[in-house]
């Protein structure tokens, strides 16, 4: 018994001398750490906790305290703007433009110009998306393309999620003079990081199109799309946008894959390629179509 008493009042000293020895991070640090939190950037807050622990040894345990009561206060804070702000209300985005025109023997005018906006709530996300691509070549119209979309996820948990979609479409030399689409489906993040995201997701799709031949064509069909966004360095972002609609009457495949490298600030410079592939446009239509943009970037 009296083994067992010394035993605990040895615990109990260890435990005192140990407190005794803890160093609370200076001031300074604790700016720094604070200011880290505050940019929602992992890994400056990873790197600028590195750093305060190898300047700090004996206030490791501390500082690893501070960063979590941090962490849950932005996040409190965060939820709490989240649950404040009405539907027209948090949305962020970016638009971009290309144009080109030349004169003289060959004449040719090109416009390419979109505008994408996303709203991330707390379980709901919402995005709307506009694109424009117009090029004419001696005269003679050789591409002519709009799109307008908006989709709604709802986060059952942090890798899995619903989806609903609607989109309007028109593009003649694809064979359609518009076309309209509601898709419903679920989805999943196979990679869920701060520089490599990846999510698939899949459901039943009604599509209603026009075509240029004066006649209706109504579709059901299953709908898979896939996005990817990796971050390759500071300021450089490639990203994957696929999509395809299979089982009725036309099958459609389409694909976007783009390189965005920031000039300065919120201004950046993308270069991209855009496939389409229709399984049974009209006669006279050709199947594929691509385009290749090259754009400028506001980021706001």
């Amino acid at each position: 018994m009296k083994a067992h008493v010394l035993a605990i009042a040895a615990m109990f000293s260890c435990g005192f001398v140990s407190n005794a020895l803890a160093e609370p991070p200076p001031e300074p640090v604790v700016r720094l750490i604070t200011e880290a939190v505050a940019t929602g950037n992992p890994a400056v807050l990873k790197d600028t906790v590195d750093i305060a622990k190898r300047t700090y040894p004996g206030s490791a345990a501390e500082i690893d305290v501070l960063v979590a009561n941090l962490q849950a206060q932005a996040e409190a804070a965060r939820v709490a703007r989240l649950q404040q702000l009405g539907f027209f209300e948090g949305w962020s985005g970016e638009g971009e433009i290309g144009a080109s025109q030349t004169t003289g023997t060959i004449r040719n005018t090109t416009i390419a110009a979109g505008v994408k906006l996303n709203k991330l709530g707390i379980d709901w996300q919402h995005h709307l998306i506009g694109l424009v691509d117009y090029q004419r070549s001696r005269g003679v119209t050789t591409a002519d393309r709009e799109l307008a979309s908006y989709e709604a996820d709802y986060s059952f948990t942090p890798v899995l999620f619903a989806s609903g979609l609607v989109q309007w479409e028109q593009d003649r030399f694809a064979g359609f003079s518009h076309r309209f689409t509601e898709a419903l489906g679920v989805g999943y993040w196979i990679v869920k990081l701060p520089n490599l995201a990846w999510q698939v997701s899949g459901g039943p799709a009604l599509r209603q199109a026009s075509l240029i031949n004066g006649t209706k064509q109504n579709d059901v069909s299953a709908r898979g799309a896939t996005q990817v966004l990796w971050t390759i360095m500071p300021g450089t972002v490639f990203s994957e946008d696929a999509g395809i609609y299979v089982g009725g009457k036309d099958n459609t495949y389409s694909s976007t894959t783009a390189l965005t490298t920031q000039i300065f600030g919120s201004l950046s410079a993308r270069v991209s390629f855009n496939i389409n592939v229709e399984s049974k446009p009209p006669p006279g239509i050709d199947n594929t179509s691509t385009i290749s943009r090259f754009t400028l970037v506001y980021n706001f």
